[in-house]
């Protein structure tokens, strides 16, 4: 047994919510309370004391969307998101390109021309072939929905004039019908398929320098949203004896034959790498401006409306929910726009007891989750509660997305990152990153759910205020709320006996601030909020455990 003592530890469990000490019995709480009380308890089985030096302490938290192998991979490719200028990008491509060996790609991104000078608008081919004009050239926009490419790589994939854009997706063309290099959505996946694998022991060792980043930031588990490569790696490095956090593992549609062939059901896996559910696409993204929104998009004077991406249709939604359930499998539907969400709950509801048949078939919870959930419609908030439907949001969006905001003007009726107001409509909600998207610092979320303003901590820049929520219910969103969208609620999320014993200590008490009212929950004032908040967004993690094991300590 191992005993850590000399912590302020806050259990988010209601049967005891403060605690100075936490005992472990293997990779489990065997109890939670005071230093001498649980010594007592251990009775002559004490093994280890681990001093935690009066730090407050948290559970483990756990980001419910993330891309794992992605993120993993973005940490060794070219990141453009400094990148002010097409040609600024362009001349990052170029230069990392001449450290690549011959015949790999270019891979990597996360440009963002909204934040590009003089508002150019989407880039092209036309640079990029200039300057890499003998190997293929993939990166992603930030919101990873469109893919910026040269000719190379179309040329791979075959993309020439007569190649019609795929449902879901689209080539985009200039006025004489040649492709600009721009694929947006679906079209993406005809160069994505082209792209070389990394070998899996590669794949184990990026994955392995990504965990050890995770765990410091103080995520002891974590939704992967990626696909097959992802699922590899990980299991990669379980083999190796590496992992040291617990995975809950979702599929995407491609996987999808592979998993019925192999039996995969929600549920399945065991404590550290856990079966989830498949990831579906009901539209695109707001930067892209393929989110599906009731609104049009601002265009010019004379231009045709555009409204987004419409991926799936209510009634394919439909269909893929229920092929899904026949097999004993969930579903986490990716939904951003307003039009998008009301389309998913629609599905949602015409396949409830198709939802509930499942389960009792199968013997497993089948969780229901929109990913994302950004705009919702005013009457869908309530349908949320109603259905049950979990809200897997990450909070970094809503300050991310504050220059889009500002330039697109979403439908101010709309509920926009609305996270307590769909948790108030009986939603659960689960926090995560959508890494890496954003980063991955679940601290930096929190900050963004209690101020909804810039990351430097500026007030002015706060958007709808209104909509902030407090630290403890962005705390509950990453533990508790990301382990119920999970189904797994009754072995983790709370610091209690009989729960996993994951856990952090901090530098820093996100739940207690001299300006704060312990007992309404409200800040003495605006400065005392910021102050709160920026102190938790710059938290260190100290000590982080998981399965009773420390894995990761300064």
């Amino acid at each position: 047994m191992r005993l850590f003592t000399n912590a302020v530890v806050h259990t988010l469990d209601p049967a005891r919510p403060r605690a100075e000490a936490i005992l472990t019995d293997g990779e489990a709480i065997a109890a939670v309370g005071g230093a001498e009380e649980l010594a007592a308890h251990a009775a002559g089985r004490l093994e280890e004391t681990v001093d935690l030096r009066g730090a407050p302490v948290i559970p483990g938290l756990v980001d419910a969307h993330l891309h794992a192998m992605s993120y993993a991979e973005s940490l060794a490719q070219v990141d453009l998101r400094q990148a002010r200028s097409e040609a600024q990008a362009v001349e990052a491509i170029a230069a990392y390109a001449r450290t690549l060996p011959d015949g790999v790609w270019v891979g990597g991104g996360r440009w963002d021309c909204n934040r590009w000078k003089g508002g150019v608008g989407q880039p092209g081919r036309a640079l990029l072939d200039a300057a890499v004009p003998d190997r293929p050239v993939a990166v992603w926009s930030i919101d990873y929905h469109t893919l910026w490419c040269n000719g190379a790589a179309l040329r791979a994939a075959g993309i020439d004039a007569s190649t019609p854009s795929p449902r879901g997706g689209e080539i985009v063309r200039d006025a004489e019908g040649h492709a600009t290099g721009i694929l947006r959505e679906d079209a993406a996946t005809l160069v994505e398929r082209q792209v070389p694998h990394a070998p899996r022991e590669l794949g184990a060792d990026r994955m392995a320098a990504a965990q050890r980043a995770w765990l410091a930031e103080g995520l002891t588990g974590v939704h992967d949203i990626d696909g097959e490569l992802s699922r590899e790696a990980w299991l990669a490095l379980r083999e190796r004896g590496g992992l040291d956090m617990r995975v809950v593992k979702y599929l995407r549609l491609e996987e999808f034959d592979w998993a019925v062939k192999t039996g995969w059901r929600t549920g399945g896996g065991d404590a550290w790498f856990h079966h989830g559910g498949l990831k579906l696409f009901s539209d695109g993204a707001l930067g892209s401006q393929s989110a599906f929104m009731s609104s049009a998009y601002p265009h010019a004077a004379g231009a045709p409306a555009a409204y987004g991406m419409q991926i799936a249709t209510e009634d394919v939604l439909v269909s893929q929910i229920e092929t899904a359930l026949s097999h004993g499998i969930g579903t986490a539907i990716h939904a951003i726009g307003d039009q998008a969400n009301h389309h998913v709950l629609s599905a949602y509801a015409r396949t409830q007891e198709a939802n509930r048949a499942a389960e009792a078939r199968f013997g497993s919870v089948l969780r229901r989750r929109i990913e994302h959930a950004q705009f919702v419609q005013p009457a869908d908030v309530a349908r949320f509660g109603q259905l049950g439907i979990v809200a897997s949001m990450q909070p970094r969006h809503c300050i991310s997305d504050l220059h889009l905001l500002a330039a697109l003007r979403p439908d101010e009726r709309l509920a926009a990152y609305a996270w307590g107001e769909l948790a108030a409509a009986g939603a659960p909600l689960a926090f995560g990153s959508d890494g890496p998207v954003e980063p991955s610092n679940p601290f930096a979320a929190i900050y963004a759910a209690m101020t909804r303003a810039d990351i430097e901590g500026d007030p002015a820049t706060s958007f709808q205020p209104e909509r902030r929520i407090s630290a403890r219910a962005a705390l509950e969103a990453h533990t508790s709320g990301a382990a119920y969208a999970a189904g797994r609620e009754a072995c983790t999320g709370r610091l209690a006996p009989g729960m996993e014993a994951d856990f952090i200590a901090l530098d820093v008490d996100p739940l207690v601030h001299p300006g704060l009212d312990p007992e309404t929950g409200a800040y003495g004032s605006e400065d005392a909020l910021f102050d709160h908040a920026c102190a938790i967004r710059d938290a260190r993690v100290l000590v982080a455990a998981v399965g009773g094991t420390v894995r990761h300590a300064l």
